[in-house]
């Protein structure tokens, strides 16, 4: 016979850990036990079977291997467990009559709760206070519990979320505020002063603002240098000024020639060439046209020549009396005009 459906008993185990399951009141004068659970994903198994003084017979599952029955305290060891293994545990005493004592475990495995993290939010600054909200956050937290401790405020008296709203003023003092968070195995705790974190926002506030102001500053005297540089290049429309060019170049050294019969020499002057360039240039905004440039040349040899004395051939002879002689002057001054 049973004693009836029992009361389970809540026993939370951190993962990888080891269960232990030990009845409160175990019946003294039972002769056999076997331990079964019932797991969360809906799967029934039989455990262990044990006999008073004997070595018990584990059966075939997963938890074969890591189940261990101890005689002396009539409790079950579980190793290594992991968050598959959460259901209810029962343990069915039955004494030399056939009476049978049921005793209940409500088993829950937890991951341990990492350390949380702390981020304070600004919503609202103006001059003298400013309204925050801080954010506690926990890596691959499941069912956890928040909890916040705050300087001048009761235990108990603050909000059991993950975020809590303060209002602080800029002359307020220290402020510390903690959050907890916590499972039925482990804990974690973060903390940050709430005033200083609206002191810390402020200044920034103030940092943004210089640098935007200085920003403007340069933006408007960098488009005021570019305006005047530009206006500068409309007043001026050949953009540079290019002066004429004037090349001049001796090409041909004096020197005396002789005749063949060495009766006569002749000094030959230098010829000296001047060339003038003047460029056509015009404004950015006129389209190019093909430039054009005269180039003077002046050529101006100076000879000195010293004939002999001889008889006039026959054709000199034939020419009448008192016509005058037709001499070509050779210190002539040529001067060259060329268009390109």
């Amino acid at each position: 016979s049973t004693s009836g459906s029992p009361q389970c008993r809540e026993q939370a185990v951190p993962a990888n850990g080891t269960l232990r399951l030990l009845p409160e009141n175990p019946p003294q004068g039972w002769a056999k036990v076997e331990w079964r659970v019932v797991l969360d994903a809906g799967h029934q198994w039989r455990i262990l079977t044990a006999e008073k003084n004997k070595v018990a017979s584990p059966s075939r599952g997963p938890f074969s291997g890591r189940a261990v029955f101890q005689q002396k305290t009539l409790s079950l060891w579980i190793g290594v467990v992991g968050t598959a293994d959460s259901g209810v545990y029962r343990a069915d005493f039955e004494d030399t009559s056939g009476v049978v004592t049921s005793l209940c475990f409500r088993v829950s495995v937890w991951e341990p709760v990492h350390p949380p993290r702390l981020e304070a939010r600004i919503l609202h600054q103006e001059q003298g206070w400013c309204n925050l909200s801080l954010l506690c956050t926990v890596p691959g937290a499941g069912n956890v519990s928040y909890r916040w401790f705050c300087t001048g405020e009761a235990p108990g008296a603050l909000e059991h979320q993950p975020w809590l709203h303060l209002q602080v003023y800029g002359d307020a003092e220290p402020n510390a505020c903690s959050c907890n968070v916590s499972n039925p195995v482990s804990w974690g705790t973060a903390s940050t002063d709430a005033a200083a974190a609206c002191r810390r926002a402020a200044s920034g506030l103030l940092v943004v603002a210089v640098s935007l102001g200085l920003a403007l500053v340069i933006s408007v005297a960098v488009g005021v240098i570019c305006y005047c540089w530009r206006k500068r290049g409309k007043d001026l429309p050949g953009g540079h000024i290019e002066l004429p060019l004037t090349i001049y170049e001796e090409v041909h050294k004096a020197q005396t020639i002789q005749d063949p019969n060495g009766t006569s020499e002749a000094t030959t002057g230098g010829n000296t060439i001047y060339a003038v360039i003047c460029p056509k240039t015009q404004g950015p905004s006129h389209r190019q046209e093909p430039e054009s440039r005269t180039i003077y040349t002046t050529v101006q040899p100076t000879r000195k020549v010293r004939l002999p004395c001889r008889d006039p051939g026959p054709s000199e002879a034939a020419q009448e009396p008192g016509s005058p002689r037709k001499r070509l002057d050779r210190a002539l001054v040529s001067t060259a005009y060329a268009e390109v």
